[in-house]
């Protein structure tokens, strides 16, 4: 397998084309993550490495490409694999019965025009009586960098000035602590990808309902798509109080 550079990521457009992952169009355009094929000529498989992501692609029955998909599978144990290829699970299970998981995420519809403007800035209000939400900016990167809950909302941006120009997140920060955010995980073209979270004693105050709200309408403002992706029902949950409707529910993998 070949690894691309940035400027050869073109190359993998036909493989994505189909795919509507942030992810994989962050790496597609150069933004985020690695890339591997087999050939830089109209590859037919590639391998795509962005944040906490890995995404199989393609179709071959060559024992070389399963066997090279295999070695780089080692190389980034722990990742949420994404088969969109004819041989990802089955490298997965031969070789590696006894040290995958697998396990549901819930993918959530496109809709651009679902969102009630008036209905997300209740949301914000009843919070922003007791709690301040602030925009990430460069009085506080820093702090959210270095947060371990909330790192995610920036650490996938190469510096403060990547995220200032295509990054958006909010944060409410309490008594010198970070207790909830939602952010940009990723971006590419016209979208971006949200992760969100709230720390666990500050659950049920609708921090994170708040931040999110905040977030869609900023993308909302600047003519961008905020993307959701579910690991789990309660992120479904809180992507269906936004305005969001459940799309189907899938697998994905992971070795360890």
């Amino acid at each position: 397998m070949l690894e691309l550079t940035k400027e050869e990521m073109y190359c993998l457009i036909p493989l994505c084309e189909r795919h509507l992952d942030v992810q994989l169009w962050a790496c597609v355009e150069g933004n985020m993550g690695r890339a591997w094929v087999d050939r830089k000529n109209k590859p037919a498989i590639a391998m795509i490495v962005v944040a906490d992501f890995c995404y199989l692609l393609g179709c071959t029955e060559e024992k070389s490409d399963i066997l090279a998909i295999k070695e780089l599978l080692e190389q980034f144990k722990r990742k949420i694999i994404i088969s969109y290829s004819n041989y990802g699970i089955p490298v997965i299970k031969e070789y590696f019965p006894n040290n995958h998981k697998s396990c549901s995420r819930y993918a959530i519809k496109k809709e651009p025009e679902i969102f009630q403007r008036d209905k997300l800035k209740s949301y914000i209000d009843v919070v922003e009586a007791k709690f301040y939400i602030e925009k990430i900016d460069e009085s506080n990167y820093n702090m959210v960098l270095e947060d371990e809950f909330m790192a995610d909302c920036c650490c996938y941006y190469s510096s403060l000035e990547e995220f200032l120009k295509n990054g958006i997140g909010y944060v409410i920060i309490h008594e010198g602590e970070i207790i909830a955010g939602a952010s940009s995980y990723s971006y590419c073209k016209g979208s971006i990808d949200i992760t969100i979270g709230t720390k666990k004693e500050y659950r049920q105050k609708g921090l994170a309902l708040a931040c999110a709200s905040k977030l869609i309408l900023d993308c909302l403002d600047k003519n961008i798509y905020p993307r959701w992706d579910a690991a789990n029902l309660e992120s479904v949950a809180l992507a269906e109080k936004l305005g969001y409707h459940f799309e189907k529910e899938y697998e994905v993998y992971s070795i360890y």
